[in-house]
Parts: C-alpha cells; structure tokens; sequence
C-alpha cells in the first residue's frame, strides 16, 4: 500500500515532477525489475495520461463540464499512484471547482493542468527511456 506523502507546492519551480519516493514504493513492488512491473504501469498511466488530457481538451471546448470533471477525476487518482502529486494535486483542484460550480476560475487551473501534464508525460517518459536502457 501506498503510504500518504506531503503534496509538494505548485508553485515550487524546484520541485521534482515525479516524487521519487512513489516511485521507489512502485520498484519494491518488483525488486529485481525482472516482471517488468514499473515499466508497465508507467506506459499504462501514460497512454491514459494522453487519453484523458485530450477529453479535457474536447470537453473543455464544448462546455462539457461532467466529462471534463470526470477526466480530472481519473487522472488524479492515476497521477498520485506514479508520483505526479502535483499533477494530482491540479486535478483534484479542478475536479473540485467543477463541482462547486466556479466555472469562471476554471481556466487558470486548466493552464496548470496543461502545462503539468506536458511535464508529467515528459518525466514519466524520461523514466521509460532510462528503464529501456537498464
């Protein structure tokens, strides 16, 4: 089981993208990397990373509220499991304001999700390029 960490500031540019203390609780989960196991949730959780942030993108376009909530809402469950607390963090922002129904202080938060996801994908891909060469 994870355990909870401290969800790093959003505003911190030295913060690292992908905590690495979820992701040494993703490797004790494979010890020896012989199953593969880290590799696989990164490339599931980025092949959705790309799914969900595109619905944000269609949803948001069409005022589709719900949907983009819902991919919000998927994303930061995923993003915590793999370290991208702040991406996590973003989601549950968004999620939240949804719900709430303050939809005029939505964009920004769509900017930081924008923005953090092409971090996230850059990081979680850096960290398949460096398994591959393992």
């Amino acid at each position: 089981m994870l355990e909870a960490r401290p969800t790093p500031s959003v505003d911190n540019p030295n913060r690292s993208v992908l905590d690495p203390s979820s992701l040494d609780q993703l490797r004790q989960l494979d010890p020896t990397g012989g199953s593969g196991f880290v590799v696989r949730v990164l490339g599931t959780y980025i092949r959705s990373l790309e799914r969900h942030e595109d619905e944000a993108r269609r949803a948001h376009g069409a005022g589709q509220w719900d949907e983009l909530a819902r991919a919000a809402h998927t994303l930061k469950s995923a993003s915590a499991s793999v370290g991208a607390l702040t991406f996590s963090q973003i989601c549950a922002d968004i999620e939240s304001r949804i719900r709430r129904q303050e939809l005029d202080q939505i964009e920004p938060c769509l900017d930081r999700f924008f923005s953090e996801a092409a971090r996230v994908r850059d990081a979680v891909q850096a960290q398949l390029d460096g398994s591959a060469a393992s």
